[in-house]
């Protein structure tokens, strides 16, 4: 009842409001579920890249928008020097993403590449993040890729963490990662983040 009573007031708030900006305190709902993040909607926001640099590592990319508002996140993975990873993440600590009491599962919108990558995200409970990995098509057709609570297995630098899987607590850090341990080049086209 109050999960129903909070939603109509995301939804009626959202529709009553001219400027078709979305931030995750106005989230759009919709038959995919609840918006999180709308690229096209949002821009860039707070989204930064963030490389296996921070570690000593060589990799690249590079986070921009396309002509048509989505996230184009490309660049090269390179082990050199200990590295393996190249990420875009966006952090909220200050004002979590609200995940509904009946949300199950992550909707990832996006244009793949054929490889694999990672989606994590954080909690304000400890330091871990909750991980999954899935394989994307490549091609020009758009994918719908989702990613189940319980399905996300606790992790921090990589390393398994003794705690139960992501169990739909708020969220206040999105990560999208690639680290597959070899060289690689990736692109990769982002539409919107959303819970169903």
């Amino acid at each position: 009842m109050r999960t129903a009573l909070i939603i109509s007031l995301l939804i009626a708030s959202y529709m009553s409001t001219p400027n078709k900006n979305v931030d995750h305190n106005n989230a759009k709902s919709g038959s995919s579920g609840v918006v999180l993040y709308s690229f096209p909607e949002q821009g860039k926001g707070k989204w930064r890249v963030q490389n296996d640099v921070v570690m000593g590592g060589r990799s690249e990319s590079q986070l921009k928008m396309t002509d048509n508002n989505q996230a184009h996140f490309s660049g090269r993975v390179s082990l050199e020097n200990n590295g393996g990873f190249c990420s875009i993440h966006q952090t909220v600590e200050k004002d979590p993403y609200v995940i509904a009491e009946n949300a199950e599962t992550f909707v990832l919108r996006l244009k793949g590449d054929g490889k694999a990558y990672n989606f994590r995200v954080r909690t304000p409970n400890g330091r871990h993040s909750y991980a999954f990995t899935f394989s994307t098509k490549g091609g020009d057709q758009w994918e719908t890729i989702s990613v189940p609570f319980d399905k996300m297995e606790a992790t921090y630098h990589g390393e398994s963490v003794e705690v139960p899987n992501y169990a739909g607590e708020n969220v206040v850090e999105m990560q999208l990662l690639i680290g597959n341990k070899k060289e690689e080049s990736f692109e990769i086209l982002i539409e919107s983040i959303a819970v169903m």
